[in-house]
């Protein structure tokens, strides 16, 4: 007799034999019924059982029944037969239970879980037999859970079997008699039993990845399984996947625990040492490895958006002599023709999950080819914080399972916002980085430099204009040698911005508190220092004078302004100096990198309070005087001289230059502050030789610090080579000066004495050379 339970949930009755309908019932007109439906029907009719057994069995056959029943021996029911997968339902502490159940485990150890689990079910359904399956190949294939071995048993999909009916549905299947359900041609894989009722609940998690299937089976002696033991079976695997679930999240916070040792390492690192993106992106990658449990794992990080390029750090396989995996580092151009894969997830910002590599047209098979190493599933996950997309991970080959999961998705989408936050981290650390060498290179001028003395502004103040008899005779001539003069510049520069712009342009106090703080920030250099910065605006000022109602007033400060501070700060190093060395300022300024110095000295003069001389202008006209100040400082970078003298050259050839133009305006403002900046190579001859003698005593320091951190000199600097100090600046004068000024004396007026006095210096220094004509 079936159970009580069996009974109770047992809700339709069979039909009487001789009133099916269908074709299975029915051969050649002549009813047939099963064993089943026989044993089903006396089951809802135990009278007709009774009277049967009464009116047609005999007493000797009753006995010999009853006899064989006592003798038959008993068979061991589900969950019998092994004492030892019952052994943790037998513990008598249910909370000692539970803790096993939600406590780590691997996938292995998961399936054994789950398959004594079915032995307890089984019992409690009443089944005869029962078989656990486990979906494989991204669940497109169902294997038999047999002694700890998977066992394939056939495809994923609707009219097979049962079980692959019910993992393709994702649903339980509740079949009263297998063999009347044209729905499963194929039964109950492996066995030929069709003569049964089947109850199939497949175990879904909330990430929809099914990790289980159970089958049970109760043969034709049986009443088929009811909604009651559906009931039964769905709550029990209910609460079986929450428990996977709740052990896949107990791993994610252990994992969260680990990463907040790891940003806490990285906040701390940030004050006690430098932290560079290569530690980060490699920490990142170690830990995604054992979140996810894959072989490999690699970056391409975005290191220049609008460029597309990338840095990637790829996973060789190996490890170094502290056990730590190596990556390669190398940057990327063309991250679609590298890797399309990668490329794909980064560019949609979705995750690529591929289940079998060599199927996928995506996968460069050449790329295994050349390594040695053989590709079988891959993850690709974007990594972003809100819009900003920093990079891809890509994760190779599954080690606990035969694909990445859904679930692996869900951990590492949380992992996700970590990897954003510790490389957040780095940009910050970069930004701060940039913040100190600001710091630094403030706090170097500020350590040498002085607000200029009170006492000296007083001074000045009261005699700011300088007597007609005091100054120099050669003021108005290029030939003016301001080393000759040096009490008397701040004066002479006041009587320069009093003869362009009137005594009530600019405030005096203002003024001789600007012009003696430029004089205190020009450093103690033989040649780049405040009277060079002078010979500079004096020469400009001599330029703007010949070319009266060329220049507009605004232009004319800009050039005033910014020729006397073109070199403030100056430290006698060119700018391949600091590159070289990769000096802070270097790291300040990818280009000009002393001018942009320069440049920035002057804006903090002028936005000091007491020395702000353009506080008459308001504020569009301010915003345009320190553009044009930077455009005029920035020329005098010799590296920028030869693109400006090719495009004047080319206008003048053509015949369209033409001062009117914008850019042929500003060509020619930066080809005359180069020409000032050069001055000194027309001066009479006794003050060229002193102006050499200046500038190479700056070369050779240089050359000797080369010389002091390892590397060579150019010959210029070289103090080795001072013997061709003559035929150096022949080939200087012949390659820079002369097309300089011989271009410019094209354009405006006041600079042929320029040209001429460099050319009577080239013919000295030619014989001094012995290359006479």
């Amino acid at each position: 007799m079936a159970s009580n339970l069996g009974q109770l949930s047992f809700l339709k009755k069979p039909p009487f034999p001789g009133h099916m309908v269908k074709p299975r019932w029915k051969s050649k007109g002549v009813p047939s019924i099963t064993a089943l439906q026989v044993k089903n029907y006396l089951i809802q009719n135990p009278k007709v059982f009774e009277d049967f057994v009464l009116e047609s069995i005999s007493e000797s056959k009753l006995e010999e029944l009853l006899k064989n029943k006592r003798e038959r021996p008993r068979i061991a029911g589900i969950g019998e037969q092994s004492i030892a997968l019952q052994s943790l339902y037998l513990r008598n502490n249910v909370i000692e239970i539970a803790e096993v159940l939600t406590s780590s485990y691997d996938e292995q150890e998961q399936q054994r879980r789950m398959e004594e689990t079915a032995h307890v079910l089984g019992r409690a359904v009443n089944a005869n037999d029962l078989a656990f399956y486990v979906p494989t190949h991204n669940e497109t294939m169902l294997s038999l859970y047999h002694n700890g071995q998977l066992v394939p048993c056939g495809p994923v999909g609707k009219n097979l079997t049962v079980a692959a009916h019910a993992v393709a549905e994702r649903k339980t299947v509740l079949v009263q008699d297998l063999g009347m359900d044209p729905r499963f041609p194929k039964g109950i894989s492996p066995k030929a039993m069709r003569d049964c009722s089947v109850l199939c609940v497949p175990v879904v998690l909330p990430s929809a990845d099914t990790v289980g299937v159970f089958e049970f089976t109760r043969d034709h002696l049986k009443a088929p399984f009811s909604e009651g033991d559906v009931q039964l079976i769905q709550a029990a695997v209910s609460w079986m996947a929450a428990c996977i679930h709740e052990n896949g999240l107990k791993r994610i916070l252990d994992t969260q625990h680990e990463l907040n040792e790891f940003l806490l390492e990285i906040t701390k690192g940030l004050f006690k040492e430098i932290t560079c993106v290569d530690k980060v992106v490699k920490t990142i990658l170690h830990f995604t490895k054992h979140l996810l449990h894959a072989d490999r794992c690699s970056m391409y990080l975005v290191e220049e958006e609008q460029a597309k390029t990338f840095v990637a750090y790829e996973d060789t396989g190996t490890v170094d002599d502290d056990g730590k995996e190596v990556y390669d580092k190398k940057k990327v151009h063309n991250l679609h023709s590298e890797d399309e894969v990668a490329w794909e997830a980064i560019e949609n910002g979705k995750t690529v999950n591929i289940y079998d590599a060599y199927d996928d047209k995506r996968f460069d098979q050449e790329s295994d080819e050349k390594s040695g190493y053989h590709t079988k599933q891959i993850l690709c996950m974007p990594i972003h914080n809100r819009d900003e997309v920093f990079g891809v991970i890509k994760i190779i080959n599954c080690l606990h399972h035969d694909r990445f999961t859904h679930a692996d998705e869900e951990y590492f989408t949380l992992f996700s916002d970590y990897c954003a936050l510790a490389l957040h981290y780095s940009k910050i650390y970069s930004l701060l980085y940039q913040q100190q060498n600001i710091y630094k290179v403030a706090v170097d001028v500020l350590q040498y430099h002085i607000v200029c003395n009170e006492e000296e502004v007083t001074s000045l103040q009261m005699n700011p204009y300088i007597d007609d008899q005091a100054i120099p005779e050669n003021f108005l001539s290029p030939d003016f040698y301001a080393y000759y003069h040096v009490d008397r510049l701040p004066q002479l520069f006041i009587y320069i911005t009093t003869d362009l712009f009137g005594e009530e342009t600019f405030e005096m106090e203002k003024l001789c508190r600007f012009i003696l703080t430029v004089r205190k920030n020009y450093r103690a250099v033989t040649y780049h220092n405040w009277e060079h910065g002078f010979h500079v605006a004096h020469a400009l000022w001599l330029m703007i004078k010949a070319n009266e109602g060329v220049f507009t007033k605004f232009e004319k400060m800009a050039l005033i302004i910014g020729g006397i501070c073109h070199d403030l700060d100056h430290r006698g190093y060119n700018n391949d100096f600091f590159r070289k060395f990769d000096l802070p300022l270097a790291a300040l300024y990818s280009t000009s990198v002393m001018e942009q110095h320069h440049y920035k000295q002057t804006i903090t003069i002028l936005h000091t309070d007491g020395q702000d001389i353009f506080s008459f202008l308001n504020g569009p006209q301010y915003k345009e005087m320190l553009e044009l100040l930077r455009e005029h400082i920035i020329s005098t970078d010799l590296a920028l001289y030869f693109p400006n003298q090719k495009e004047a050259s080319r206008r003048l050839e053509d015949g369209t230059f033409d001062l009117k133009n914008h850019a042929a305006r500003s060509c020619c403002k930066a080809l005359m502050m180069t020409a000032a900046d050069l001055c000194a190579v027309a001066k009479p001859w006794h003050t060229q030789e002193e102006t050499v003698d200046r500038l190479y005593n700056e070369f050779y320091m240089q050359g000797d610090e080369e010389k002091k951190r390892g590397l060579t000199p150019i010959p210029m600097m070289d103090r080795e080579n001072s013997k061709d100090q003559p035929k150096q600046q022949v080939g200087f004068i012949n390659f820079i000066c002369l097309p300089l000024y011989r271009t410019l004396s094209q354009i405006i007026e006041g600079v042929h004495p320029y040209l001429l006095g460099s050319e009577e210096n080239n013919k000295m220094w030619k014989n001094l050379a012995g290359q006479n004509d």
